[in-house]
């Protein structure tokens, strides 16, 4: 007789809360292989890229449903009009601090932004934190990064705490 397994999906909290300690997210980078291939070579010096690692292109459609225009607006920043009528935006925060992402040589004169799947997750908690998704979508794109983890085998939360 098959042994009973416990469900795959649970039902999400309404308000998650956000990791107070960096040692309490659910992803990070050294728990996956440096990408030694020099295509991707970040521009930034000093920081390296791990596998995978995915365009925003992709990331849209594995997280955020195949929303690519929503995912490149939020990442361009939060519109908003000062008293002077002049056009700004809040660049995406999290925990109060500016989300910065590598970038590997391209066509684009700027280089082509790469997202790991650590970098997703600090970005769905800085949307969620900005009030762009709610906590049921936080949960649903972690559970999708814990299985793409898996996939790779990563080892989540090796040795934290």
């Amino acid at each position: 007789m098959p042994k009973p397994l416990a469900p795959l999906i649970a039902e999400p909290k309404d308000d998650p809360t956000p990791p107070s300690r960096p040692g309490d997210y659910l992803l990070y980078d050294e728990d996956f292989p440096v990408d030694t291939n020099p295509r991707y070579a970040p521009l930034q010096p000093g920081r390296k890229l791990h596998t995978p690692h995915f365009p925003v292109s992709e990331v849209a459609r594995l997280a955020f449903a195949d929303r690519i225009n929503w995912l490149r607006h939020q990442l361009k920043g939060k519109p908003w009009t000062d008293a002077m009528q002049r056009a700004r935006s809040t660049p995406l925060l999290l925990q109060g601090k500016p989300l910065t992402f590598r970038t590997v040589a391209s066509a684009h004169p700027s280089g082509e932004r790469r997202f790991t799947l650590p970098d997703i997750e600090r970005l769905a908690w800085a949307l969620y934190e900005r009030h762009d998704i709610d906590g049921h979508d936080l949960q649903r794109i972690t559970r999708i990064l814990a299985a793409v983890a898996d996939q790779y085998h990563a080892h989540t939360k090796k040795g934290r705490r």
